[in-house]
């Protein structure tokens, strides 16, 4: 019998003389290609502002630290601020079905609008970690150290810095880098366009090598409000991104995500970002780069689905995901979008022009998870409870190493098979099937085990049946 070459027989003095005719086979170093799947959010939190939303209940504020924790409407209800095993806006993210992608804990959390890492960010993090595990594996979250700077020092004027939160068990965080105006922070405001330090975070797959492969970029920024006086500094700002972005390769994946204050493809950001050249952007909304398109402003506008602001008044697309070709097209090997993803969480277009997403028209929220601990009704009220904005979120696969059965062997009637090529706390499936040619998505599942470095063993108890037929075996990454 002959073999594909992504398969081989175990030699049968690996076995035993009295169980020849078991026959095993597993996939080895040709294995197909494996990928993470990660979420990744955006998410204007308005936490740096006094109550002057047009919502009552409006709670997402913290501007001093005796506001307390956790941050009601984010991870919480805002009925109940101590209730973080209930959910909230973050943990509902991660149990929403889109498009038939798996439910799963959001992976990148892109913030602006925040006051500090120990007032916000902190608290994020901590009912993240209070709510989540995956796989039957504790989530830990964790959050860049690094403290952006605004302009004129205030958090109490909604220009409070940008931050990012991770999941330490799906990403590494590599570098976090200020992107500045010339002159540095000092020249943060008018002189330069840029009013909000830009951040450029560099990220790659947890638990494995970083490499030019694997690594992706996200540039977290928050452009300048207001109507079309605040179109220059937009542009000018795009225009410091873009120049930055220029000096990273010029195959590099790269997402382009925060609150551009625009909804209007016109504008000089927007056609800046989007214009040609190393790392040009696409709009997954827009990727013809269609420059006459308004998302804003009509009650008669076929956009209603992509506005994000405000969450009680839904009228302006003010808040984008917008990615390299590379990614949105999947040219190479690297981060990918998944399609028919890229959404704003809360709205698909059945809102009403200038109503709440907490309506009962609003039928955005009707694919959680069966079993989900929240409701699609208590996530409306936490949307307008916890930002002025709604978040925007995509899922991307990222490529893993394919793991390598290096032996099986027999310890009584258990199969134990020795496995290596894995990534670091990877959730791993071990897979059988009777026919080599069955897909391998219709192969049947034994077990998990979660890897505790580059190789692992796994047991299946009573696996050997030495009156069975032939069965083949190989690992999945989950």
């Amino acid at each position: 019998m002959s073999y594909p070459s992504l398969f081989r027989k175990i030699p049968a003095g690996r076995i035993s003389a009295g169980i020849i005719a078991l026959l095993i086979v597993v996939v080895v170093q040709n294995a197909p290609a494996q990928t993470r799947t990660l979420r990744i959010v955006a998410y204007n939190i308005e936490a740096d502002i006094g109550v002057t939303n047009k919502q009552s209940t409006f709670t997402n504020i913290m501007t001093s630290a005796a506001a307390g924790a956790p941050l009601p409407g984010l991870i919480a209800p805002p009925t109940n601020s101590t209730a973080v095993q209930a959910g909230g806006v973050l943990e509902g993210i991660g149990e929403e079905v889109v498009n038939g992608d798996a439910a799963r804990p959001l992976d990148i959390l892109a913030l602006e609008e925040t006051t500090s890492n120990p007032l916000t960010v902190t608290p994020i993090v901590n009912g993240l970690n209070a709510f989540y595990s995956f796989n039957g594996v504790a989530v830990v979250y964790t959050n860049s150290s690094y403290q952006a700077t605004e302009s004129g020092g205030d958090t109490g004027d909604g220009n409070g810095p940008n931050a990012i939160v991770y999941n330490t068990s799906t990403v590494q965080l590599l570098a976090s880098v200020p992107v500045d105006p010339s002159g540095g922070t000092s020249k943060l405001g008018s002189s330069s366009g840029e009013y909000r330090e830009v951040m450029r975070y560099e990220f790659a797959p947890a638990g494995i090598t970083a490499t030019t492969t694997n690594e992706f970029y996200i540039y977290v920024s928050h452009y300048k409000s207001g109507g079309s006086s605040d179109a220059t500094p937009r542009g000018e700002e795009a225009q410091i991104v873009r120049a930055d972005s220029a000096t990273l390769p010029a195959t590099a994946r790269i997402l382009y995500v925060g609150d551009f204050n625009t909804g209007t493809t016109s504008e000089a950001m927007y056609k800046t970002l989007i214009g040609t050249g190393i790392n040009q952007a696409v709009d997954p909304l827009n990727p013809s780069g269609n420059t006459t398109l308004d998302f804003d402003d009509s009650s008669s506008s076929p956009y209603a689905y992509a506005q994000t602001d405000s969450s009680i008044y839904l009228e302006y697309r003010d808040d984008y995901e917008m990615m390299t070709t590379n990614v949105f097209y999947d040219y190479g090997n690297g981060l990918k979008l998944v399609p028919e993803t890229y959404h704003p969480f809360g709205n698909n277009g059945t809102t009403a022009y200038k109503g709440t997403a907490n309506a009962s028209s609003n039928t955005s929220l009707t694919n959680l998870v069966t079993g989900a601990p929240i409701s699609a009704a208590q996530l409306l009220i936490d949307l307008t409870g916890g930002s002025d904005h709604l978040p925007i979120y995509a899922d991307y696969t990222i490529p893993m190493p394919s793991p390598v059965i290096n032996n099986v062997s027999l310890a009584g009637t258990n199969l134990v098979f020795s496995a290596g090529n894995a990534a670091t706390n990877g959730v791993y499936t071990l897979l059988t099937s009777t026919n080599l040619l069955t897909a391998l998505t219709n192969w049947t599942p034994l077990a998990t085990n979660i890897s505790s470095g580059n190789s692992f063993t796994l047991t299946l108890t009573n696996g050997f049946n030495s009156s069975s037929s032939a069965h083949f075996f190989a690992l999945s990454f989950k």
